[in-house]
């Protein structure tokens, strides 16, 4: 096991390392000059220059990444160029939205998944539903959705606020149009899970003890939908932590994505490099409690390939 945890994280950190990479690399695709978006459309060559020269924006590309990487190895994301302000701290703001918003989502998700797929496992013949939606909404872009929501309950039937926030009413359209999109996968899942685990041995045992159905289910059948599904969750909360940009910028939930968006709209790359490294290191360390987490539920996840 320890050999198992140590493999994933070394994995985990040529994870991060890589998307550092690709992030910084990329920024250097997109047009703009960032010393010009700090000090604004008027000034003088002089200033410009100056600003290049503190910033190493001069520099080779290989030796500016590595000024980044020595400056990230001490825990040090940088100074923002929009906001003037250490990026880590900037992002220690925005990442408890972020989080309130991955955890409604995925109670969304759950309950309806959970619910949807026992109720298609437990009909005697196969509905057409599940398999209608799904494939409705994989081709409904998240954005799509967001909008349609927005336009319904927003401004047709003005039921939630659209002015942005953190409350209770905001998180309702932001949650139900990430949870929504989710819930088939969830439904598919334990459909299947609860189905093979119906037709499984020891449940044949438990109706022929005369246990009810009830309870079978619930004692038998849901443990063994625990292991697929711990690790859909660990998935959604990597993805969602990570900073849903589309629906934090759609309903104003300032959150990492939000502020992803801003500071590539400002080319502020400290920023933005930032988000992605707090993004991929949620993402491994989320992928790594699933593991766990699984192996704890299911002892024969040990024994997986890492």
């Amino acid at each position: 096991m320890a050999r198992r945890i140590g493999i994933r994280i070394l994995l985990g950190l040529f994870t991060v390392l890589a998307v550092v990479l690709l992030t910084f690399v990329l920024q250097y695709v997109v047009p703009g000059d960032p010393a010009r978006s700090i000090a604004g459309p008027k000034a003088s060559p002089e200033v410009l220059a100056e600003i290049r020269g503190r910033l190493y924006l001069d520099d080779p590309l290989w030796s500016q990444l590595g000024h980044y990487l020595s400056s990230v190895a001490t825990g040090d994301l940088g100074t923002s160029y929009s906001n003037d302000r250490p990026v880590l701290s900037l992002i220690l703001e925005r990442l408890p939205a972020t989080a309130v918003l991955a955890a409604a989502a995925l109670l969304v998700e759950l309950v309806l998944g959970g619910l949807w797929g026992l109720w298609e496992a437990l009909r005697p013949k196969r509905s057409w539903l599940l398999a209608t939606a799904n494939v409705g909404l994989l081709s409904m872009p998240v954005f799509s959705l967001g909008f349609l929501l927005l336009l319904l309950f927003g401004y047709q039937l003005p039921i939630f606020p659209i002015d942005g926030g953190t409350g209770p009413a905001q998180i309702v359209l932001p949650a139900l149009t990430l949870g929504i999109l989710g819930a088939p996968y969830y439904a598919n899942v334990v459909r299947d899970s609860t189905r093979e685990a119906l037709s499984s041995a020891y449940v044949r045992t438990a109706v022929a003890k005369g246990l009810s159905r009830r309870r079978i289910v619930l004692r038998h059948v849901l443990r063994n939908t625990a292991s697929p599904v711990t690790t859909l969750l660990g998935m959604d909360v990597a993805v969602f932590l990570s900073g849903v940009v589309f629906v934090e910028t759609i309903f104003g939930w300032p959150g990492i994505g939000q502020m992803q968006t801003s500071a590539f709209a400002a080319l502020d790359r400290p920023l933005l490099t930032g988000t992605v490294i707090v993004a991929a290191t949620l993402v491994v360390t989320a992928n790594l409690l699933v593991d766990l987490i699984r192996t704890a539920i299911d002892p024969r996840a040990a024994s997986e390939t890492p």
